[in-house]
């Protein structure tokens, strides 16, 4: 409710075009006026960004005396001597003016007025005119003055009604804007509020133009607060601020560029005025209607505005008045959920985290704080489309709150860590265990993530680099090692003279360490060995003064030795021999030992064998690295020897060997050598020396596994020493050793072979009768030891055993298959015909006597049985043994017939039965004899083929005596004169 009483406006020139400014400036001050005792809004509480505005003076000089008095009493003669009403009428008009000039003068100075206002001569002269000339045109000014009049005289009913008349007269009259203001005023004076609603409505129907729009506007937002309606109030106020904050655009672009609060501050003071009522105002009736969330549904009703971050301001700061916390905090969190991109949106974030802070929220503070850094830090969504002077504004919060959150977040993890720690030798609390690791390593994470956006956004802040290195540490801990290292290495050798650097460069190398130890592929880890050595040699080279430096020296030196980076193993070992001061023993042995191995690796094997010789020199024979130590100068002395060896320098290649032996000769390389340099001896053919160093070989070293080497290299000296008896009994010992081995079945054979050579018949017939009945593969010395084995038994003539082993080698030929061989057919061939050959001896000693018939029939079988084996002779296809067989197949049927031409006669036949019986003998002989010579020409064929051996020169003789006609003749050789005719 508003008070009853009505300010009087003090200014004659009320209803002026001035009159604007002037009452926007009263009016301004009125708003507290308004409201009655019981409802008045109670003043908030100043903010430290609010301006305030002394209140304009009135100047209550008087105005300077103009005659208006004596003019006017001039136009008071005036009426008593004019005649024509045309001109008496603009008297009466003049005259009226002057008093309400003169009214206004007096009302100004304050004049004593007895008995009648300050207006009453105006408005009687005003009504005069009215009266006397009621059609006029110009009456619509006359109602205008009368009606000014009444509202100056303080009679507001008689003013309304007069301004009703010239509304409804006259609807269309310039002044109608102002008239309808007037009836506003008066009608909201009289709390006819809905009355006041529709005047300044129709203000406002008129356009921004005219003069009474923004007073309007804020009345008629009044008028809907008294009337209880507050979104049409609302409405009304937003037009005012429409007007006043104008934004003919809104998008993202101008919302992040366009500042309401420089517009606000650009306004003269009566509308600034009126614009901070209007807000507070709309504040208020938000604070009714459900605060933030009304607030919100408006401007989704509505659409938006720039300048609602006044509003949401005013709102905010209007509940921490009132000390509610939460919800002014709720008001700031709405803004930025709706209009993030604002550029007062970082801003009420802080205020809401002050809001917390002043409500005493901790649980809330630091979520806040997190999503102010996530969506105003410098890789939120806004912070690239900022200029630099809202950036900067915004970086005081940004420093604050990282630091704050990175420190809470890393102190969170180190007690977790420790929680960890007691955790593990209290069986209690295992379970505990995983889950606080994986909660510190998160914490860990988010600490590393907020020191690196501090670094980032404060590159060259005086803490970032205390920043980088606790982001180092917390890297380091949430297993992020390779960014640790990096972050470790800035730290250490970009600001040097930080106190912590050589910690840094220190912790660098350990993250080295804990990275590779995950990494499985080893193109990786090669990659980070390489970034290890380096970061290793710039801690030595940077902080050669701390107590650590000797022992990442020496990791280099070994992990370079590991990597086969003999030159840079060696570079480092020289270094840290060189060291001062002077390294302790065991790593000063561990560099020579690394300078001599590397010089192995490099194939300096010169200067490798004076290192490992200097190595010697520095220990002691009781010393556990005294034999590995031996043991690699003798391999330098033996790789020298190969390196001779390479280059065909053979003589200097075995005086190497020898000297291994000469100054390591309890080495294990001792033993290759000296193998070797037999073996070298052998092969230029010194075989007294090299025989003796592998005599003395096998007697010193029994066990070892070149044995078998040796006793190879025994027999082939032996050899060549053309010492068959003892190769020959190598050979047997190493068959004896390993009968069922390949080896073996070969060393067997060939040492029959030398027994036979070196004349040892027995030992020799022993060994082919070994192998004969051990070894039937392969087929082609099984039937050489056969042979040889008949061979034997022929010189021995022993003919049973002899023909035992024949017969071995005619049934293995037929069951060799596929394996048999010319040689195999050529020994069956051979052992056959001796077989036939017996055959054909018994038949050659079986007579024919009488009984014939009987002698006969047996002669007959023993021809079978020769025939038979005869012709198996034949199926072996061996050109010698062929034409044998042929001849003495034609040979058995010559002799039979022989034999049945001289066979015993029987006794008591006359001379012409004896004839008779001859002729029938001849007859029974004849077609032997035909078989013969038939045999006999088939085999002498065989020279027409190429085939002419003593076999078949015997056939063409048996022919010559069997058909000399045809085969007893003399070649006729004919003389041959080499003359010319």
């Amino acid at each position: 409710m508003m008070n009853k009483s009505r300010v009087k406006f003090t200014s004659a020139m009320l209803f002026k075009v001035i009159f604007a400014s002037t009452s926007i400036i009263s009016l301004a001050g009125c708003a507290n006026m308004f409201d009655s005792p019981e409802t008045a809004v109670v003043e908030p509480k100043k903010t430290l960004g609010e301006l305030y505005f002394e209140p304009v003076p009135l100047n209550h000089d008087p105005l300077p005396d103009n005659g208006l008095e004596n003019l006017r009493d001039a136009y008071t003669g005036l009426l008593n001597v004019l005649d024509d009403p045309e001109t008496l009428k603009i008297v009466q008009y003049r005259l009226a003016d002057l008093e309400i000039l003169l009214a206004e003068q007096k009302q100004e100075v304050g004049s004593v007025v007895l008995e009648q206002g300050y207006f009453d001569l105006a408005i009687a002269q005003y009504q005069q005119i009215l009266a006397q000339h009621p059609n006029q045109r110009d009456n619509a000014e006359v109602l205008y003055q009368l009606a000014k009049s009444y509202d100056l005289q303080g009679q507001s009913q008689q003013s309304l009604e007069v301004i009703e008349q010239l509304l409804n007269d006259y609807p269309h009259s310039m002044y109608a804007p102002e008239l309808y203001f007037r009836k506003g005023e008066i009608l909201f004076n009289r709390s006819d509020y809905l009355g006041a609603i529709a005047a300044y409505s129709k203000v406002l129907e008129n356009g921004e133009s005219n003069d009474y729009y923004m007073t309007s506007a804020y009345m008629l937002g009044w008028s809907y607060y008294k009337s209880e309606q507050y979104n049409f109030s609302l409405r009304a106020f937003t037009r005012l601020l429409d007007q006043k904050l104008p934004n003919s655009v809104i998008d993202s672009h101008m919302l992040r560029e366009l500042r309401s609060e420089q517009q606000l501050e650009s306004l003269a003071v009566g509308e600034k005025r009126l614009v901070n009522d209007s807000i507070r105002m709309m504040a208020l009736m938000f604070s009714y209607q459900g605060a933030e969330q009304s607030l919100l549904s408006f401007y989704q009703e509505v659409g938006g505005r720039h300048y609602e971050n006044l509003l949401y301001d005013r709102l905010g700061q209007q509940f921490l008045n009132e000390d509610r916390f939460r919800d002014g905090a709720l008001v700031y969190r709405a803004f930025t959920d709706v209009h993030p991109e604002h550029n007062q949106a970082p801003f009420f974030a802080v205020k809401q985290i002050d809001a917390f802070i002043l409500g005493d929220f901790p649980t809330l503070v630091l979520p806040a704080k997190q999503r102010f850094i996530g969506e105003y830090g410098i890789h939120g969504p806004y912070w690239s489309d900022w200029g630099q002077l809202l950036q900067d504004e915004v970086k005081p919060f940004l420093k604050a709150y990282l630091q704050e959150l990175a420190q809470f977040e890393h102190s969170k993890a180190q007690l977790l860590s420790n929680a960890n720690a007691a955790a593990d030798s209290d069986t209690t609390q295992l379970s505990n265990v995983a889950e606080n690791r994986q909660k510190s390593l998160q914490a860990y994470e988010q600490a590393a993530n907020l020191y690196r956006q501090f670094i980032e956004t404060f590159p060259r802040d005086d803490l970032t680099p205390e920043i980088t290195f606790n982001l180092a540490e917390s890297l380091f801990e949430s297993q992020q090692y390779a960014a640790a290292i990096e972050a470790f290495e800035k730290y250490a050798y970009r600001y040097l003279k930080e106190p912590r650097a050589a910690e840094a460069g220190y912790a660098a190398i350990l993250a080295f360490r804990e990275l590779r130890a995950k990494l499985t592929d080893p193109l990786e880890q090669q990659r980070w060995q390489d970034e290890q050595l380096a970061s290793q040699q710039q801690f030595v080279n940077r902080f050669a003064r701390d107590p650590r430096a000797d022992k990442v020296l020496y990791d280099s030196m070994q992990q370079q030795f590991d990597l086969a980076r003999y030159l840079g193993a060696i570079e480092s070992a020289e270094q840290l021999l060189a060291w001062k001061p002077e390294i302790e023993q065991i790593r000063r042995i561990a560099g020579m030992q690394v300078i001599a191995h590397s010089e192995f690796a490099l194939e300096q094997y010169q200067r490798a064998e004076n290192s490992y010789q200097l190595i010697l020199t520095n220990i002691g024979q009781d010393d556990p690295r005294y034999a590995d130590m031996l043991d690699r100068l003798a391999a330098s002395i033996y790789k020298q020897a190969e390196a001779n060896l390479a280059k065909q320098y053979v003589s200097l290649a075995i005086d190497d060997f020898l000297r291994v032996i000469e100054k390591a000769p309890l080495s294990k390389v001792r033993v290759t050598a000296q193998y070797d340099a037999a073996s070298y001896l052998l092969e230029m053919a010194q075989w007294q020396q090299g025989i003796e160093l592998l005599e003395d070989f096998r007697q010193r070293f029994p066990q070892h596994p070149l044995l078998v080497g040796i006793r190879d290299k025994l027999i082939f000296a032996y050899q060549q020493n053309q010492n068959w008896l003892l190769a020959a009994q190598e050979l047997n010992q190493v068959w004896q050793q390993q009968p069922e081995t390949e080896t073996g079945r070969e060393a067997l054979f060939v040492a029959a072979q030398y027994f036979k050579k070196a004349g040892e018949t027995q030992q020799a017939l022993e060994a082919y009768r070994n192998y004969a009945n051990t070894y039937t593969l392969p087929f082609d010395d099984a039937t050489e030891a056969r042979f040889e084995m008949s061979e034997f038994y022929l010189v021995a003539q022993d003919d049973s055993k002899r023909r035992f082993w024949l017969n071995k080698l005619i049934e293995a030929d037929a069951q060799a298959g596929a394996g048999r061989t010319d040689r195999s057919r050529y020994l069956a061939a051979m052992s056959s015909m001796v077989f036939a050959e017996d055959a054909l001896q018994t038949f050659q000693h079986i007579k024919l006597t009488l009984p014939l018939k009987s002698s006969l029939a047996k002669k007959r079988g023993a021809l079978d049985t020769a025939m038979s084996l005869l012709n198996h002779t034949l199926d072996y296809k061996i050109a010698e043994f062929s034409t044998a067989a042929n001849y003495k197949i034609a040979e058995i049927y010559a002799q039979l017939a022989r034999d049945l031409i001289a066979s015993e006669r029987p006794k008591g036949l006359n001379a012409l039965e004896l004839e008779q019986y001859d002729i029938l003998l001849e007859e029974q002989a004849y077609p032997f004899e035909e078989q013969a010579i038939e045999v006999h020409e088939a085999n002498i064929k065989r020279s027409w083929q190429g085939v002419y051996d003593r076999w078949v020169s015997e056939s063409f003789a048996a022919l010559s005596a069997l058909l000399p006609g045809r085969y007893n003749k003399v070649e006729k050789v004919a003389e041959v004169v080499d003359e010319i005719y």
